[in-house]
């Protein structure tokens, strides 16, 4: 697991946002058939945000990672709010809150 903040939690929160920092997420299709995922993410204008894959398939019953990736463009003293949604194929949507509070150090 390495950091807390790698806990497969159905929501991202990093309290104190030095520079960068990549949370991974484990996905799991419950789905019996594949499902193709459009992976994006959109956060307030202080912390950016980037999902990595940009999209991905998930065959039945597997699981994929992906990882979010933040950063502190401009230092608050708030937290950050945003997501990261998920679009399938097939019909389905997933979001995932996302709270960052940037610091400069």
């Amino acid at each position: 697991m390495g950091h807390p903040s790698n806990l497969n939690t159905p929501s991202i929160t990093i309290s104190h946002l030095v520079r960068s920092q990549i949370v991974t997420r484990t996905v799991t299709n419950v789905a019996d058939e594949e499902e193709t995922y459009v992976i994006s993410g959109r956060m307030q204008p202080a912390v950016a945000i980037e999902v990595n894959p940009p999209a991905m398939t998930i065959k039945a019953s597997a699981s994929r990672r992906f990882t979010v990736t933040l950063t502190v463009r401009s230092v608050t003293g708030t937290y950050s709010f945003g997501e990261v949604l998920m679009k399938g194929s097939r019909g389905h949507k997933v979001r995932i809150p996302v709270l960052a509070n940037g610091y400069s150090r």
